[in-house]
């Protein structure tokens, strides 16, 4: 958490992580459409259209007439190619949501997503919020919650949040809890 008592304002930054096409991208840009914030949303990406590096954009709230809280949005790239971007990305964060692919046959890159994760926020930080967005629902041939579960060994203190990033299916929601998590994480 960053304060600036200068502009009266306090940020938080909210990190999107998971393998590559899992939907980090596509959830943040419906995010900041549906708040009417997109031309606040920066892109990194290749001539493909896939993110180089990351996405990045501030969120505003206002709290009362004095002080605003900036959530800064970020996604770290899921292509391996761009792997040692990811620890960059992840310094700082006040909460992480973990995009996560339902294809049954993606299972193992969500995995490998997962524990590079642990390794590095998780483990720094056991008081880091995280939760966990199951995107792709829409799709056939995908896990459940409970399958996804078992597979990445995850308990249920950490959320789960069943979701179709290209319709907005639990993004808000997703965002929403995030945000507050990391809030009262951050100020106490």
């Amino acid at each position: 958490m960053i304060i600036d008592y200068d502009k009266r304002t306090v940020g938080i930054k909210i990190v999107f992580f998971g393998p590559a096409m899992s939907g980090k991208t596509t959830t943040i840009k419906w995010l900041f459409h549906e708040m009417d914030l997109i031309e606040e949303l920066t892109s990194i990406e290749n001539s493909a259209g896939r993110t180089m590096f990351m996405d990045f954009g501030i969120i505003p709230f206002r709290m009362g007439d004095d002080w605003t809280i900036n959530a800064h949005v970020w996604s770290a790239t899921g292509q391996d190619f761009y792997k040692s971007t990811r620890d960059v990305i992840l310094v700082g964060a006040d909460g992480i949501i973990f995009v996560a692919d339902a294809q049954m046959h993606l299972q193992d890159e969500n995995v490998e997503s997962w524990y590079e994760l642990a390794e590095t926020a998780l483990e720094a930080d056991e008081s880091l919020p995280i939760a966990i967005f199951l995107n792709k629902t829409d799709l056939p041939n995908i896990v459940n919650e409970t399958q996804l579960r078992m597979v990445l060994e995850v308990d249920e203190s950490i959320p789960v949040f069943i979701g179709i990033a290209s319709h907005g299916k639990n993004v808000l929601e997703i965002f929403q809890w995030m945000f507050q998590k990391a809030v009262k994480t951050a100020v106490t």
